[in-house]
């Protein structure tokens, strides 16, 4: 596939029902929204010791900056989704070839979800299920599909995407979990946790529950969705300042929508709650409507290089810096009293005798994403691109 800026427009079969376009061959302000959020990823996810307040994540019933990461990617997988299918249907691929090659991705990533699970110890017997790439195979398959092989219009998908935030909260708030009873938003107890008892037990993340449970999927797909319908959007032949006017407006409609909802359903990560569906897809909305204006519309792009690295070897990056941790996490030596301890844990103890507990680690997991942007910036210059 072409690594050409977004620019010249062409002409290529769409499904029914959705409004004519002007293809961007590529939507620089998606990449550069995608390369921001793994930045923030990785850095959330490698701090060796003490987690620093500002990239914690938040209590259960709450909200961090660390906890808009996953929604955000979940977002930017659904944008991608027209593009990425435009292009093979301008390549000529069929329907029916499509939905193969959309069932072959997904496989793909569950099972690189797996073997991240499953990496170094490879303990089958006890081998997590779930997980960031799991969750993202699941809602992409049944998004894919939605899109392209039933032809579902955006109409349809706002529709869809409603009747399933409404159903998940009365499920989970006034349906009685068995043993437990009506309304129990905690780790045991919720719809969520029970089908994984029973479906994936001795195989979740916590023990006793998972964090990203089977079910959570089904309002994670609406977060997909909503980065769907984004994209259809920009897609449109619509002029680019009215497009960015109706990302804002729906952005801050679907905020302002999730905080009302929180009153009575709280917005929760762990069970992907619908007013946190509606809060952070807002965020998202407004995220990348700024990124569009900036890049796409004004062409401000002194400052993207680093998103731009990551956001175009996104599996690339997430894949590696997960092996990289966890390598690291499975070597260890002895420390100045002669105990055994990780490489992770050192290097963070090292830096941590200079700055600190808190602000070693930080600088840890900084280094740590500047190492990657490193690696990565290599086949960036080298036009490498790691697709599944």
């Amino acid at each position: 596939m072409s690594r050409q800026e977004a620019g010249a427009a062409v002409v290529v079969d769409k499904p029914d029902g959705y409004p004519a376009i002007h293809l961007r061959e590529r939507l620089v302000s998606l990449d550069v929204f995608r390369g921001f959020t793994l930045l923030g990823m990785v850095l959330v996810n490698s701090q060796p010791g003490k987690i620093h307040p500002a990239l914690a994540h938040a209590g259960w019933n709450r909200w961090a900056f660390a906890d808009l990461i996953f929604p955000f990617f979940v977002f930017i997988v659904g944008v991608a989704i027209p593009y990425s299918v435009a292009n093979r249907l301008e390549g000529g691929v069929s329907r029916p070839r499509l939905f193969w090659q959309i069932l072959r991705r997904c496989v793909l990533l569950f099972a690189v979800g797996l073997f991240l699970n499953a990496y170094p110890q490879f303990d089958f017997s006890t081998l997590r299920i779930m997980g960031v790439l799991q969750r993202i195979a699941i809602c992409y398959f049944f998004a894919s599909i939605f899109y392209v092989y039933l032809r579902m219009t955006p109409k349809l998908i706002i529709c869809l995407s409603g009747t399933i935030l409404v159903w998940y909260f009365v499920l989970l708030k006034f349906v009685p979990v068995p043993g437990y009873g009506a309304g129990v938003l905690e780790p045991i107890g919720n719809w969520g946790n029970y089908i994984d008892q029973h479906l994936l037990a001795g195989r979740m993340q916590h023990g006793t529950w998972e964090g990203k449970s089977l079910l959570g999927s089904l309002p994670a797909l609406v977060t997909m969705l909503m980065g769907l319908l984004a994209g259809i959007h920009l897609r449109t032949a619509l002029p680019a300042y009215e497009k960015l006017t109706h990302l804002y407006f729906s952005g801050c409609v679907c905020m302002v929508s999730g905080v009302i909802w929180s009153l009575w359903f709280p917005i929760n990560q762990n069970l992907w709650t619908s007013s946190l569906v509606l809060l952070m897809g807002g965020m998202a909305l407004l995220f990348l409507a700024s990124c569009y204006y900036l890049v796409d519309i004004k062409k401000v792009t002194w400052w993207t290089l680093p998103c731009l690295i990551f956001g175009t070897n996104s599996i690339a990056v997430w894949v590696f810096s997960q092996l990289g941790m966890k390598t690291l996490m499975a070597i260890h030596i002895a420390d100045s009293s002669g105990a055994a301890v990780d490489l992770w844990k050192a290097g963070g103890d090292c830096l941590a005798c200079f700055l600190g507990s808190l602000n070693g680690s930080l600088a840890f997991a900084i280094l740590y994403d500047l190492f990657w942007l490193g690696v990565l910036g290599i086949l960036y210059r080298r036009r490498i691109f790691i697709r599944l």
